[in-house]
């Protein structure tokens, strides 16, 4: 049986308001709603027990926000058993959590590289390259988790969110090309103004 471990984040960056999943503290980010996976299955791929111990007391400490546990927990683990990709998939949100997005994309990279047909790892790698401001990389990122699962949703809403911050990026460009360009300063405004309009929708 396959267990499932999900709950909602959502942090403050200068760039403004943006959601995602993650573990259980309220706080906001960004303007769009970039989601991180904290869903992992594994099992089925690795043919392992699914969940035993020590992996339920780290979900047990996680469902308790007891982060330090947690990050303890599963770095002892991972001494004896540094290829667990569960283990690992939580060290890097653990990563996150404790504030270093770096030492998280780090985790999330190799675990892309060493397991390749795990979506969860490109997404949250994507995730973390969106809020570094690197979208080009970030769009990669979701493009790879969709060619591994089509039907990410997560994922696919993001690599949206992340065309939308290219293109209002380009046309920003554009206009400092052309400043007398109207049209690309239009089209900025019609982004702006939806941003603002789905951050008045995330405040009700």
């Amino acid at each position: 049986m396959l267990e499932h471990f999900t709950s909602s984040l959502k942090f403050l960056t200068s760039s403004g308001l943006i959601h995602r999943y993650f573990f259980t503290f309220p706080s906001m980010i960004r303007k769009l709603s970039i989601q991180l996976s904290a869903v992992f299955v594994f099992c089925s791929l690795l043919n392992s027990t699914c969940l035993a111990d020590p992996h339920e007391d780290v979900l047990k400490l996680l469902k308790q926000d007891l982060t330090e546990q947690a990050f303890d927990t599963v770095n002892a683990y991972l001494q004896d058993h540094p290829q667990d990709p569960q283990m690992r998939f939580w060290q890097g949100n653990l990563w996150v959590k404790k504030g270093s997005p770096q030492m998280a994309s780090e985790v999330f990279l190799r675990l892309t590289q060493d397991y390749p047909e795990l979506s969860e790892p490109y997404n949250n790698l994507g995730i973390l390259q969106f809020q570094a401001g690197d979208y080009l990389s970030a769009k990669s990122s979701f493009e790879s988790a969709l060619k591994v699962q089509p039907d990410f949703a997560n994922a696919m809403e993001n690599l949206g969110d992340t065309y939308l911050l290219l293109s209002r990026s380009t046309l920003a460009q554009a206009k400092e090309l052309a400043p007398p360009s109207k049209s690309a300063n239009y089209k900025i405004e019609l982004i702006n103004q939806m941003l603002i309009e789905w951050s008045k929708n995330q405040k009700k």
